[in-house]
């Protein structure tokens, strides 16, 4: 298997457990509510999440990078918020959701860069490290 396609299956595991935690949270708390200025964002941002980890394979990482990337804004600046009213304690619980969705927008953008980097450079996605002229030279019978 591809470090492409593992990284993707990764982060579709990551996905699937934010989803996990978001489903709980609303329904084990008091997050449905009129007052919750945050549950647009999060319940969005949860089905957005979802979809991005079930899309099909090309589909997938560009939904999940945005999934992630919008995942991480709304978990800081919820956060953040907590914290401007001195509740940093109570939002901590926050920080264990925004790092994963970090890292794996950050893990998914490094592993298109290389792709995108490896067919601009004519290299195998199987052997990146692979100097392409090897191969031709050989194909030639040289």
């Amino acid at each position: 298997m591809s470090t492409f396609k593992s990284s993707t299956t990764i982060a579709r595991g990551v996905g699937a457990a934010l989803t996990l935690v978001m489903v709980h949270y609303f329904v084990t708390s008091d997050a449905i509510r009129s007052g919750n200025a945050f549950l647009v964002p999060d319940l969005a941002l949860t089905v957005l999440v979802l979809v991005s980890v079930l899309l099909p394979g090309r589909f997938a990482v560009p939904g999940m990078i945005f999934a992630y990337g919008w995942a991480t804004a709304v978990y800081s600046v919820s956060l953040a918020t907590y914290t401007v009213r001195g509740d940093f304690a109570d939002g901590a619980n926050h920080i264990a959701l925004i790092l994963p969705s970090l890292v794996m927008a950050g893990l998914l953008l490094r592993k298109v860069a290389q792709r995108l980097d490896n067919r601009q450079h004519g290299r195998s996605e199987e052997h990146p490290d692979a100097d392409p002229r090897i191969g031709a030279r050989a194909a030639a019978g040289r």
